[in-house]
């Protein structure tokens, strides 16, 4: 078996409103770093739109009822077909939005 490349996309503001609503998926390190944990499938077959990954958060066990399963992302097979970048007033924003949230720590 050889190493293969995928790639997809995450949903940075489906994150920021899990985060924000306390999802078990996020946790503090020591280091004072946030880290979200994800559960990736690999499907046996591709769906309608070529993505043969899908990302999930990972709730804590005691949670997983609770909270349901919840998708944030997609990956495909690496045949990078080349989305665009995001701009720098884009960058600005989404950091705005993140420094002036209500985030819980």
């Amino acid at each position: 078996m050889e190493n293969e490349l995928f790639y997809g996309s995450i949903c940075i503001t489906d994150l920021l409103e899990k985060l924000k609503n306390k999802h078990s998926a996020f946790t503090k390190a020591a280091n004072g770093k946030i880290y979200c944990n994800i559960n990736v499938w690999k499907n046996v077959e591709p769906d309608k739109y070529g993505n043969s990954m899908s990302i999930q958060l990972n709730s804590h066990k005691d949670k997983r009822e609770a909270e349901g399963k919840f998708y944030i992302g997609n990956c495909k097979k690496s045949e990078y077909g080349g989305s665009q970048p995001i701009t720098d007033k884009e960058v600005s924003a989404a950091i705005d939005d993140i420094d002036n949230s209500d985030l819980p720590f």
